[in-house]
């Protein structure tokens, strides 16, 4: 939205003076119109009063036989400032008397308007008896009346004319006199009215402009004022207008909304102190619970681990009391028989058994628990791995299990600690050959890339339920029945793999196969027994296992 280019009291005071000026141009114009028609009209009545002064004066002293005198008069006006000249007609238009002599003797013409008077279109229809006429003589305004001089019954009695009944008219006279007077007196008051209207428009404009400067641009100025504090933030501006009655109400309803936004932002900070602190205690009391469901898990675990343990625990060694208690009894006997003997060697194998199952659980429970420090160098990843298929050789040859080894044939060096890497390896490969009782394939491969190096292992075996597979690196989370351990074998591998900086990965689909990914990065970037040791939860999201089901998504 483009900005006008004036303001309002720009706009308001143009319009107002604009309107003003018109009407007192027009009013002067008007006026000077009206002074002027009234100054023709006084001087022209003033004319006509005197010819008929002179005409009375004329008829008088042509009773009295006095025409030298009557001239001498007419010569004696004639000399009165402003009068031009003064003529007297015969009926036939030849100049009788005139203070100009050198006129008298001439005629006038037809069409002069002097003539008009009595051959004139207007004379005919309405019988005038004068009429007035102006004229410019040299470029001087000059004001002319012909006046009929009507034939009476004293002239005609002194033998001068004919009776009136045959001659109405005697003549003419011609009354000149100039109008200068009266057109300067006319443009001085033109020019006093010009510069009244000038004087009115300009106090108008002023007493226009100060008035919407009072009462229109301060209250919008205050209003605008107002405005922009309130949309600052200020709600506490108020507005003092008192300039009219509409702008006292423009005030009161401005302060008004500014109270009540004042008010609403009032209640919505309280809203947000009461919602920030309930949100506070809920998270204290979140986080209380969280402590607490977290100790319940440590003690639900630990009575977990202690059941599975004592469970685990307690079935070899039952055995080994049993077999015990039939040592102890066949060895009362002073002499056994051969046969008795090889019984009495298979108890003694089971009780060698039972005793390293026994181990085995307590050896794999340490290594699941303890957090030594790790010793960390350079090997090559292709020795470890044979090192590992190497000892799950025999298991593999007892379960009919085709094993295929894909090494890397360039760089495999990296730091680690290859004994924890051996471990979870063949931990690895031990579930792969317990997934595949029937036979199967066994596939390694190892990819060497710039800063890490990939595993995968993959079994053709019975894989793994789906509602499993989500929790598979859990402890005692196993797949197996309970005569082949507790299900810590890939929490181990998980703690190793994150130990070392890596990631695990893993893919399965029940009834053919599973699939471990595991990435490690040539050289761990943190110190290698803080990273052994640490369980923060930073190195703990950082590796977190993706879990997918299905076929593919590895490869």
């Amino acid at each position: 939205m483009s900005r006008p280019r004036a303001s309002l009291g720009v706009k308001l005071f143009a319009g107002v003076f604009g309107t003003i000026v018109v009407v007192f141009l027009s009013f002067s114009y008007f006026s000077a119109q009206e002074t002027s028609e009234a100054w023709e009209q006084s001087f022209e009545q003033q004319a006509t009063q005197t010819t008929a002064v002179i005409e009375r004066v004329l008829r008088q002293g042509m009773l009295l036989g006095k025409k030298e005198s009557v001239h001498a008069a007419m010569r004696d006006v004639a000399t009165a400032p402003g009068i031009e000249v003064v003529r007297i007609y015969d009926k036939q238009g030849v100049v009788r008397f005139s203070t100009n002599e050198g006129e008298i003797g001439t005629r006038a013409a037809r069409n002069d308007e002097v003539c008009a008077i009595c051959h004139g279109e207007h004379f005919r229809t309405a019988r005038l008896e004068s009429f007035t006429r102006t004229l410019r003589d040299r470029g001087v305004p000059i004001m002319g009346q012909a006046r009929l001089i009507r034939n009476g019954a004293q002239c005609a009695g002194t033998g001068c004319h004919e009776p009136p009944d045959k001659k109405e008219y005697l003549g003419v006279m011609d009354f000149q006199t100039s109008m200068i007077a009266v057109e300067q007196a006319n443009l001085d008051a033109q020019r006093s009215t010009a510069w009244a209207a000038v004087v009115m428009a300009i106090t108008g404009g002023i007493v226009t402009m100060f008035l919407i400067f009072r009462l229109v641009r301060r209250p919008i100025l205050e209003l605008v004022r107002g405005t922009r504090e309130v949309a600052a933030g200020n709600l506490e501006t108020r507005l003092h207008l008192e300039q009219s009655a509409e702008a006292y109400e423009l005030a009161r309803a401005f302060n008004q909304m500014a109270g009540d936004l004042s008010r609403a932002r009032e209640r919505s900070e309280k809203w947000e102190e009461n919602l920030a602190r309930a949100i506070d205690e809920k998270t204290a009391e979140l986080a209380a619970a969280h402590r607490r469901m977290l100790h319940m898990e440590k003690m639900a675990s630990l009575g977990k681990l202690a059941a599975t343990v004592a469970h685990e625990l307690n079935n070899p060694l039952a055995g080994i009391v049993v077999y015990a208690k039939l040592l102890a009894r066949d060895l009362k006997e002073p002499e056994l028989p051969e046969s008795e003997k090889k019984e009495t060697l298979r108890y003694v194998e089971v009780v060698r058994q039972e005793s390293s199952r026994c181990g085995d659980i307590v050896r794999n429970l340490l290594s699941f628990a303890r957090q030594s420090k790790n010793v960390f160098a350079e090997h090559g990843l292709n020795t470890i791995v044979d090192r590992s298929m190497m000892t799950v050789q025999h298991l593999m040859k007892t379960n009919s299990i085709e094993c295929r080894v894909g090494t890397i044939d360039g760089d495999d060096r990296l730091f680690c600690d290859q004994n924890e890497l051996q471990q979870a390896l063949v931990a690895l490969l031990v579930n792969a050959a317990e997934a595949m009782p029937n036979g199967g394939e066994l596939r390694i491969d190892l990819t060497g890339e710039a800063d890490t190096i990939v595993v995968d292992v993959a079994d053709t075996g019975v894989g793994i339920p789906p509602e499993i597979l989500p929790e598979i690196f859990e402890p005692f989370v196993s797949t197996k029945g309970d005569e082949k351990g507790v299900g810590l074998g890939l929490s181990v591998v998980y703690g190793i793999v994150r130990r070392h900086e890596g990631s695990i990965d893993v893919e399965s689909e029940p009834g053919k196969g599973t699939t471990f990914r595991v990435t490690l990065p040539r050289r761990p970037t943190g110190d290698a027994g803080a990273t052994a040791a640490s369980s923060s939860d930073t190195a703990r999201r950082a590796s977190e296992p993706r879990i997918n089901f299905g076929r593919g998504a590895l490869s």
